[in-house]
This record gives C-alpha cells, structure tokens and sequence, in this order.
C-alpha cells in the first residue's frame, strides 16, 4: 500500500501542472521556462553537489557502465524483433519510434523526484551517479537505432550533433566538475554548499509542475485507443527493460542502492521528449506522444509494483 502512496503526491503535483496549463494559469512559453530553469539552473547543482559527495566512487563503476550500456543492446534488439515482426509490422517510422524509445525514462522530471521521495537524499547520490556514468551511451544508443531503423542505417551527422549536444549538456557538465572538484580536493565552502543545497530543494516540485504542463493528457479521452496501439512498446518501457537491467546487475553487481536505483529509473515512463526528438528524426510523432502518454499513466501502477520488488517500500 505504502508504493501507491509514494506515487500518489507525485500524480497530485503532475495534475496539478496540467489543470495549471488547462486553466490558463501557465503558458507554453512558462512551461517551457520552468524546464529551461530546472534544466539550466536548479538540476546542475544538485547534480555536481551530489557527484562531489561522492567524489571519485563515479569513476568506479565499470560493471554499472557496461551493464547498461548491455542492457540498452538487449532492450533494442528485443524491441526490434518485437516491433517490426509483430506490432508494427511494415510500419517502418513506428517501428523507429520502437526502437529509439524502449529504454528513455523520465529520469530527470519523474525519475529523480521518485528518487528522493523513496530514499531521500541518499537515493539522489546514488541517481546522480547513474546519471554520469550513463549519459552517454543512453543518448547515442537510442538516436543511433531510431536511425538505423528509418534510414537503413545510423547517420554520421546525427550522431555527430548529438555528441556536441552532450558535449554542452548542463548536466554533464555538472557532473564531470563535481568529479573532477573531489578528485583534486577542491574545497567547497559552506555557504555555496547551503546555497546548491536549497537550489536543488526546488527540483522535486518543479520537475512535476513542469512535466504536467507539458502532457497532453487531452489524449486521455482515447485510452483505450491509446493503450490497445501501445500495449507492446508500453509493456517493453515498464516492464521487459527494468527486467534486463536486473538480469545484467546480476551478472555484473553493483552496491544495493546503486542496484535499486539503477533499475527504478530504468523502470520510469517514457521521457516527453521522446515526442520532440521522434518528430525531429521524422519519425511516428503522434505515436510517440501515444506512448508517453500511455507510459506516464500506466506508471502509476508500474512506479509501485517496481518499489516493492526492489525493497524500496
């Protein structure tokens, strides 16, 4: 009972959101400002707070990096089988959208709130690493087979774009400087600590008052619909991707937090920019923004189910 109440604060904050964006109260131009301003300005001191902490225990996780980066491999290749010999059969920019977003969770605006109210600030310590060790291979990963799907085969700009993309990423950044702070013993003094410390007091609320404004869940009236043409790809996000990450943890251990984080994460709904990027790629965008929706909603009974397996409730 207690992993329904642990979602149930973040659904009320998300509705809250959106009835916000639906009553006028928020703009598209102030919703796009709450993520500029979670993005660029409260989530990189929290994240390079939080690698300092953990100093150079980052850049000890190779069993993390390859069991994700592995995970990630199986999780395509499952999808792809799936999608294109049975769910989208022929369709090929659905098939893409399949591909690109079997494992892209909403780390950042559902992942790290769901985080810290299951574990608190150790939990963010443990996410932040994941975050910094993943990044890059979650990134180029996804792009790269949402390509070789559509175009035959991954295209050398593309990749190239994203790599100056996560090259200029705040987030990056701010852990890559957190790591490097404590691998030289750079002193942080404590009213910069106090001042990161309450900047990224902020994220949790932010996060879901960004992310319900930026749902459609207009698109609710036709779940059924909805949920009937996303059922494989739904099923892949919640529940086949977290299984494998366990599977690969197994093979290649972590420390136990590291462990229950890692696969929360992966656990996660699909990222609302998954619809950006699918229509950027010229992809299935309207499916896309389907399977976001379909995600998000059915997260509500996944978040919990995934807590209670984990021992995190």
């Amino acid at each position: 009972m207690f992993g329904f109440f642990l979602v149930l604060p973040l659904v009320i904050i998300i509705i809250t959101g959106n009835q916000l964006r639906a009553r006028g109260f928020y703009s598209a131009d102030d919703i796009s400002a709450l993520m500029k301003t979670l993005y660029w300005v409260i989530l990189p001191p929290l994240l390079f707070r939080t690698t300092y902490i953990a100093g150079t225990e980052v850049l000890k996780q190779p069993n993390l990096l390859i069991a994700s980066t592995l995970c990630y491999i199986l999780t395509i290749i499952v999808a792809y089988i799936g999608s294109a010999w049975f769910a989208h059969r022929g369709n090929v920019k659905r098939v893409a959208v399949s591909v690109f977003s079997s494992f892209r969770s909403n780390n950042i605006y559902l992942g790290f709130p769901v985080i810290q109210m299951a574990m608190g600030e150790a939990g963010l310590h443990e996410a932040s690493i994941y975050v910094a060790v993943t990044t890059v291979s979650f990134q180029l990963l996804s792009i790269a087979a949402g390509e070789a799907v559509l175009y035959g085969r991954p295209s050398v700009s593309g990749i190239l774009n994203m790599l100056k993309k996560l090259a200029l990423n705040p987030l990056i950044i701010s852990c890559v400087l957190g790591v490097i702070a404590a691998s030289f013993g750079f002193p942080i003094h404590f009213v910069f600590d106090e001042a990161m410390k309450l900047m990224s007091g902020a994220a949790t609320a932010v996060a879901l008052l960004a992310l319900g404004g930026s749902l459609d869940l207009s698109r609710m009236g036709k779940i059924v619909k909805i949920l009937s043409s996303t059922w494989f790809d739904t099923l892949i996000k919640l529940a086949v991707n977290p299984a494998i990450m366990c599977a690969v943890l197994f093979l290649l251990p972590i420390s136990k937090e590291l462990f229950q984080v890692t696969v929360m994460l992966s656990a996660m709904p699909n990222a609302v920019n998954c619809f950006i990027l699918a229509r950027g790629m010229g992809m299935d965008s309207e499916y896309a923004a389907d399977l976001v929706a379909a995600t998000t909603l059915l997260g509500i009974i996944s978040i919990p189910a995934w807590a209670y397996i984990l021992g995190m409730v």
